[in-house]
C-alpha cells in the first residue's frame, strides 16, 4: 500500500539497500524516507529486516524496530516505511499440509512424459463425458468444490480409483491437498504422492506411470501395491498452480487406455475455471474495498463544516476533494463567540483510508480540546502526545491550527511543519507566512509548542492549503509552487473567490480535473 511501486524479491543469500538516496537497491522517493532507511538481508538463518538508524524507522507488524536490530521476517508480514506498506510472500505461495516421497532418482528411466502432440484424439462416446464434466466443473464457486468436482470427474473418466488435486507448497517436496477421493471417503490421511510423477508434471505435461513399469520405480512405490498413476498439471497462463493426480493400486480395475489424455483435457478446463475463480475473487475484493472507502468518505465528509454560521465578521470558503477517495487532509473550522473563530488545516502521512481514520481521529480530538478551551498550542501539543502514544513512528501530521479573535483584530495560531498559507491584506498585496516553528505531530509524544501572533484588520484573509497544490505537476513535472498561489490570490476580491480561482488554476496547470493528490484550500478573514 502507499505511492505506486512495483513489488520486488529478496534472493537467497543476497541484501538489498533501502532508501531515498540514488545508489540504494530499492529507492523509495518520499521526503520521510532517510537516504539509507533499512536493509533487507537473507541469510541461512533467515530474512531479516535491519534498521540503519532512520529518522522515522520502520515497523513490522506495527511493532517498531530499533537501530540496527535484526527483525526475522516471516511469510505475510507487513513492514511499514514512510507512507508505504510491504507484505512479504514467498513465490511458491501455498500453505502446507502433506508430504510427498522422494522416489525421483533415474526419473527419466521411469516416469513418461506426454506432450500435447502426443495425446490423441478422445472417442466420441468420451467426449460427452468430457462434456459434462466440463460442465460441472465451471460450476464451482470456489476452489474446494473445484477440487471436488474435478476429481469425481476423473474417476469417472479414467478408471482409476483413487484421485487428488494438490498444490505445491514449496521446493522440499511438500504439498496442500486440495480434494481427495478414494472410493467413498474424502480424507487423504496417510496418502502419499509420488515427487518423481509431480516433477514429470510441473510444466505442464502428463506424467505416467504404466503398468509393468513398477519393478524400476522405487520400493516405497512397489511397498503400496500401485500398477499405474497419472499426473497432470493444471496451468493459468504458462504458471503451474495445481495438480491432478491419481493411482491405481492391486486389484482395482482396469485403467482407461485414454486416462491420460482424458485427465489432460479435464486439467485445461480446471486451468480456465481456476483463473475465472481467482478473477471473480479479485472482483469481489475490490467491490468490499470500494464499499469500505466509499463508506470511510461518507463518513468524512460529515466532519466537513458547512454552514458554520460567520455572520456579519467574518467570510471564508473552502474547497476538501480528497484524491483517492477518502482523505488524509484535515478541516475544520470551529465558532467559538460572535467574535472569535478557529481554523485547524492539516495533512496526514499516507493515502487512503488508512490516513482517512488518523484525520478523524486528530480532527475530532482537537475540535474537543478547542471547544473546551484550550489556546492553539495547548490543543496541538495534546494531540501531538495523543497521536505519538498511539501511532507508528512513520504516522505523522502537519497542523495548523488558529485562532481569529475580530476584537483584538489579532490571529493567535501554530504551523506545526504546515507551512502552505499565504495572508492576503486589505490593500492587495500578498505575503509569505513565517516559517513554521513548531515540529510535525506524533513523532515526539514531548514536543512542545508556542502560540505566534499577527495582526489581522478588516478585509485581511488567511489562505491556507494543502501541500498538493504547490506539488501539482504539468506533464513535463514542473510544479506549480507557492509564488503563483501569492500572485493569485492579491488579485482575488473575496475568500469564495480565493478557493475558486486557486482551484481554478491548479486543474489548469495539471492538464485535467483529477489532481494527483488530496486537495484543500480554506480561505479565512475579517470582513
Amino acid at each position: 500500500m502507499g505511492p505506486d511501486f512495483d513489488g520486488f524479491w529478496l534472493e537467497p543469500g543476497h541484501e538489498l539497500l533501502v532508501g531515498r538516496a540514488s545508489q540504494c537497491d530499492i529507492r523509495l522517493p518520499d521526503a520521510t524516507i532517510s537516504r539509507q532507511h533499512f536493509r533487507l538481508q537473507s541469510t541461512d538463518e533467515g530474512c531479516f529486516a535491519i534498521d540503519l538508524g532512520s529518522r522515522l524507522g520502520i515497523s513490522v507488524n506495527d511493532l517498531q524496530s530499533t537501530k540496527e536490530s535484526k527483525v526475522l521476517l516471516k511469510t505475510g508480514d507487513l513492514i511499514s516505511c514512510g507512507p508505504w506498506v510491504f507484505r512479504t510472500g514467498t513465490r511458491s505461495g501455498a500453505s502446507v499440509s502433506m508430504q510427498t516421497i522422494d522416489d525421483s532418482v533415474e526419473v527419466e528411466a521411469r516416469v513418461q512424459r506426454m506432450s500435447q502432440s502426443d495425446i490423441g484424439a478422445l472417442a466420441q462416446h468420451r467426449l460427452s463425458l468430457l462434456i459434462d464434466s466440463s460442465a460441472d466443473i465451471n460450476k464451482a464457486s470456489n476452489l474446494k468444490e473445484l477440487g471436488a468436482l474435478l476429481v469425481k470427474s476423473a474417476i469417472d473418466g479414467t478408471g482409476f480409483q483413487r484421485a487428488a488435486m494438490l498444490m505445491p507448497a514449496d521446493a522440499e517436496g511438500e504439498i496442500e491437498v486440495v480434494a481427495f477421493l478414494d472410493g467413498n471417503s474424502r480424507d487423504a490421511t496417510g496418502t502419499t504422492f509420488s515427487r518423481s510423477l509431480l516433477e514429470g508434471a510441473c510444466k505442464g505435461d502428463v506424467a505416467c506411470m504404466l503398468s509393468g513399469q513398477t519393478a524400476g520405480f522405487g520400493q516405497s512405490i512397489a511397498d503400496l501395491n500401485i500398477h499405474s498413476a497419472i499426473c497432470s498439471g493444471l496451468m493459468v497462463d504458462d504458471v503451474l498452480v495445481a495438480y491432478l493426480y491419481l493411482d491405481a493400486r492391486e486389484q482395482e480395475r482396469q485403467i482407461q487406455t485414454d486416462a491420460a489424455g482424458f485427465c489432460q483435457a479435464l486439467c485445461r478446463m480446471a486451468g480456465l475455471a481456476y483463473a475465472n475463480l481467482r478473477r471473480l475473487e479479485m472482483q469481489i475484493r475490490q467491490i468490499k474495498l470500494e464499499q469500505d472507502i466509499s463508506a470511510a468518505r461518507e463518513a468524512q465528509q460529515l466532519m466537513i463544516p458547512k454552514d458554520i454560521g460567520v455572520g456579519e465578521v467574518f467570510g471564508w470558503g473552502h474547497i476538501f476533494r480528497p484524491g483517492r477517495e477518502a482523505s488524509g487532509d484535515l478541516l475544520d473550522i470551529i465558532p467559538l463567540s460572535d467574535s472569535r473563530m478557529a481554523l485547524v488545516v492539516g495533512d496526514v502521512s499516507g493515502k487512503g483510508a488508512g490516513a482517512a481514520i488518523m484525520m478523524a481521529a486528530s480532527q475530532s480530538y482537537l475540535h474537543s480540546r478547542i471547544i473546551k478551551g484550550s489556546d492553539p498550542a495547548e490543543a496541538v501539543a495534546a494531540v501531538n502526545a495523543f497521536i505519538a502514544r498511539r501511532s507508528a513512528m512513520n504516522k505523522f501530521l502537519t497542523l495548523w491550527v488558529g485562532v481569529f479573535d475580530a476584537e483584538m483584530k489579532e490571529l493567535t495560531y501554530v504551523d506545526a511543519g504546515h507551512g502552505h498559507w499565504a495572508i492576503r491584506r486589505a490593500n492587495g498585496t500578498a505575503e509569505a507566512p513565517p516559517s513554521p516553528d513548531g515540529f510535525l505531530v506524533g513523532i515526539d509524544a514531548t514536543s512542545e509548542y508556542r502560540n505566534a501572533t499577527l495582526l489581522v484588520e478588516p478585509g485581511d484573509r488567511i489562505i491556507i492549503f494543502s501541500d498538493g497544490i504547490p506539488e501539482q505537476q504539468t506533464k513535463g513535472e514542473e510544479q506549480y509552487g507557492v509564488e503563483r498561489v501569492y500572485d493569485l490570490v492579491a488579485e482575488s476580491p473575496s475568500a469564495e473567490e480565493d478557493v475558486k480561482r486557486l482551484l481554478q488554476a491548479v486543474i489548469k496547470w495539471a492538464g485535467h480535473p483529477e489532481l494527483d493528490d488530496d486537495t484543500t484550500i480554506v480561505s479565512l478573514g475579517l470582513i
